[in-house]
Order: C-alpha cells, then structure tokens, then sequence
C-alpha cells in the first residue's frame, strides 16, 4: 500500500443519487468526511470538486457532466493534484469498464487514490499491480451491489403492476387525483409508500371539463387562457399550459389503466369520474376519454395561432364569381381575397349566417345525417357485450379461491387468457368508437341560440366547416350585388351550392 507524505495535495469526486429515502449521504456530508480523513493523512484539498447528482450505475439513464470532466482532465494533465479523493468508490463509477478508466488513467499519470471509507488502508496506488488489483476487484463488487438494487427494483415494481388488486400507483400523481401513503418497510428500512388513489373532487372535476370541452372543439391554448383566469393552477401551484393539458388528455390512467413499458395493465384506483355527485359514471367517462382521444389523433384537427382565426365564418364564405375565399376587412366587410370581385357587409351576413347554422342545429336531422353507420354501431355493440361478458368472468375467476396447487394454477391460466382476451377487445374497440363529429363539437340540446353566442370561436369555425359544405347544408357563395350603390340584404346576394 502507497505511503501519504504530507506535500501532498487531492482533488474529489462527489456524488449523491437522487434518494427519495434520505439515506444516501449527501454531497455536504462526503466532503466533510474526505477532507477530515485527508487531513489525518497530511494530504490538503485543492481546487474544485468534480460533482455529480445522480446514478453512476449502469442502470442510469443521464450522463454525468462532472465524471466527465475528472475523465478528461486526468486524461489531459489538467487534474492539477496527487491524489484524487472519494468517499467510496462507487461515488466515482459502478461501472468497471469507467472504473478502469480512472485507475488507467490514474496510474498513467501517476496520481493517487484516497478512498475513505477504506478507513485502514484508504491510500491506493495504481502503479502497484496489487493496489491496481484491489480497486477494480471493488469496482466489481460497486457493479453487484448496483445489480442486486436493480433486481429489487425491478421485483418490486412488477410486484406492483401484478398485484391481485390492480396495478398499484407509482411515480407522478395525476392531476386530479390524491393519493395515500403509509410508513413501510422495504429491505430492513422504513419509507414513504403509495398505498392507494383516488379522486380529489374539485380537481376531477376539472379533468371531466377539459374532456367534455375538447369533444366540443375547444383548442388546449383556449382553455390554458380560461383556467388561469380562474386561478387553476396544478399541485406545485403552477398554471397549466396548453402542453400540460395536452398531456394530461393522453393519460389513460384516468380510466383506470396503468401504463408501463408501452404495455397497459389494470390500475387498482378507481376512474377519475368516481367520486360523489360527479357530473358523469365512470362508463360514460370511459366512452368520453375514447371518443376524445379519436379527435385528438384526427389529422385534420387543427389548431391556430394567437390571434388567427378571429370570425367565425371567413374559412366557409367562397365569392361566387372567381370560387376563391374571402377575407374580413377592417372587420366590417368580407371581400374577396383573390380578385375583389365582392364586397359584403360582414355584419349582414353574421347574423343570416347565424340564424341559419343555429336553425339548423335546432332539428335532430342535422345531427342524425352525421351519425356513424349503423354497421359500424352493431359492430361496436358486438365489442363491447363481449367486454363485458368477458370482464364479469375475469370477475369470478378472481374471486376463486383454489384448494390445491393444480386448482390455483388453472385458475391462473384462465386469468391470463381472460385478461389477454380483453386486451384485444379493448383495442378493437377504441378503433371502432368514431364519436358523431357535430355531437363532439357542438352537442344536441336545448338554449341552442344561448350556446352558440357563448360558444368560442374556434368551435363556431369548426361547425361551420362542417356544415356550410355542398354534402350538407350548402357552401355559401357571396354573389355581386345586382344594385351596384345600393345596400342589398344579404339575403339577396348568399346563394347555397349544393352537392
């Protein structure tokens, strides 16, 4: 083993995992321990730490920036001391191969390495084969003890994702749930762990809102704007932006599905629409979760810039002498955008055109004529009577309880068809669910002249895209006026071209 002189001088390594557990020492707490050790050695700290907040093992899923500068700086002559000074040697690499690395480049350079926690003997000198070989037969044992950890990892979250009772939840909670935690013991220590969740009232609610308001055509940025004008904020206490909302429409676990992996399990929490005097079951939230995700993944929705798109009907009006579009100017006249062959008060035709589209949205008809075929409605039936029959017998093979091995052993068969079975039911039939589009955006009802004034522009737009078309209702084409001078009612210059 290398002597310590008392000129000598050495630089560190610091490193902590992100622990939840608060066992892991803590940068602080390792510098502290190295410099009172060096100095009993005679050896003075110089220069700045390299360190690193993070995984070393190879499970890790981020460089660290600081082992890559000790590497490069050891690699070029920059290191600037003798000794390079650790806690342990797992702060620098559980990883032989980068743990040969520093030792290789260690000895080349002929710098030290001071382990503390070596508390006999924490001097190592690369150049000597023994001292070279006692550092990487302690990488090895870093590499198995980071193996083992990641093998109990591993065990229990599959633990978790098979539970009897459904996935149990883990990692981020969701918005619009809470979630229950109790002191648990794991691997001989005490922690913090989830032990169930379920929705928080005032928050689900809001989740059950952005659906029903994204099947009616809202866009994610106008409803991003309207919650923080209400003061809506998440559990860090941050407003949502259109991404958050974006993100929080994709998570399935709001109809009781844990995702792992790319693979779907069954999630032990409830829906997040079951909770007293919620506005829908948890069936109709299901149906509502799907149907949204259809028109999320539509490739003709859009979505427009702040300050786009600001009338409701410039994207339907066509001029009917040159067929091209017309455009709003200075907001009281649509005019022909290609050759100014029109000109039409827009006011005039706003309010013709909004008599017309909420006339119309006052009968079943134009809502039928949108309805899915009825083929594709028996099919879906089919789909979902088989779910059905398929869950309440996954039900009652759950609820067996077996006498022998041979019995829990076919019952486990069974569940695993079962639950393989309803896996492929439950993607046919979120490929079968095609909401009426019309139903999405602008749903049947009464007060139809009341909603469409609240209505936002955006949902306006896209009705009347729907619509005002040649299959539907009409386009409507501004035609010149046939009393040049003189006002005409709009009336006398819309025309509807029919399919």
């Amino acid at each position: 083993m290398a002597t310590a002189t008392a000129t000598l001088t050495a630089r560190e390594i610091l490193r902590v995992s992100q622990d939840k557990s608060g066992t892991e020492r803590s940068i602080d707490e390792q510098h502290e321990a190295n410099g009172a050790a060096l100095t009993v050695h005679g050896i003075a700290l110089t220069g700045t730490p390299y360190s690193d907040v993070g995984s070393a093992s190879d499970y890790a899923g981020k460089a660290r920036d600081g082992f890559g500068q000790l590497l490069a700086d050891l690699e070029s002559g920059a290191f600037g001391a003798d000794c390079l000074a650790m806690w342990e040697n797992s702060r620098a690499s559980r990883q032989p191969r980068e743990w040969v690395k520093v030792a290789d480049a260690c000895r080349d350079r002929g710098i030290l390495i001071f382990i503390t926690t070596q508390r006999r003997n924490p001097m190592f000198d690369p150049r000597d084969p023994r001292d070279y070989a006692d550092l990487i037969e302690e990488s090895l044992k870093a590499m198995r003890a980071s193996a083992e950890t990641s093998e109990r990892v591993l065990r229990a979250l599959n633990a978790n994702l098979n539970d009897k009772d459904g996935a149990k939840p883990q990692g981020q909670i969701p918005f619009g749930y809470e979630r229950k935690y109790a002191m648990t013991k794991v691997n001989g220590k005490t922690a913090m762990r989830p032990t169930g969740q379920k929705s928080d009232p005032e928050k689900a609610a809001l989740v059950i809102e952005l659906f029903q308001r994204l099947r009616r055509g809202h866009a994610f940025l106008a409803i991003a704007r309207d919650w923080k004008e209400r003061g809506i904020k998440s559990r860090r206490g941050n407003f949502l932006s259109a991404q958050n909302l974006r993100a929080v429409a994709a998570r399935k676990a709001y109809i009781g599905i844990r995702v792992h992996g790319g693979e779907e399990f069954r999630a032990a929490w409830p829906s997040i629409a079951d909770y007293p005097d919620s506005p829908m079951t948890p069936d109709e939230f299901e149906t509502l979760f799907k149907e949204v995700q259809v028109i999320l993944a539509d490739p003709g929705r859009q979505t427009r810039k702040p300050g786009a798109g600001q009338h409701a009907y410039t994207g339907t009006l066509v001029c009917d002498p040159c067929s091209g579009p017309l455009k709003v100017v200075k907001a009281v006249s649509y005019e022909c955008r290609n050759k100014g062959c029109v000109s039409i008060s827009k006011d005039d035709v706003d309010r013709f055109l909004t008599r017309f589209i909420v006339g119309a949205l006052a009968l079943p008809d134009t809502y039928e004529g949108l309805s899915p075929a009825d083929t594709a409605d028996e099919g879906l039936k089919g789909v979902r009577g088989q779910l059905s029959a398929k869950r309440a017998a996954l039900a009652t093979w759950e609820a067996e309880d077996p006498e022998t091995p041979a019995e829990a052993r076919l019952i486990g068969r069974k569940i695993t068809k079962l639950e393989g079975e309803i896996k492929v039911l439950e993607v046919e039939e979120s490929t079968m669910v095609r909401p009426n589009p019309l139903s999405s955006m602008f749903p049947a009802g009464p007060d139809v002249e009341a909603r469409w004034a609240a209505a936002d522009v955006a949902v306006k737009r896209q009705v009347a895209a729907l619509l005002l078309v040649p299959e539907r209702l009409g386009e409507i084409r501004v035609q010149r006026s046939p009393r040049p001078g003189e006002k005409v009612p709009a009336a006398e210059r819309l025309t509807r071209r029919m399919a």
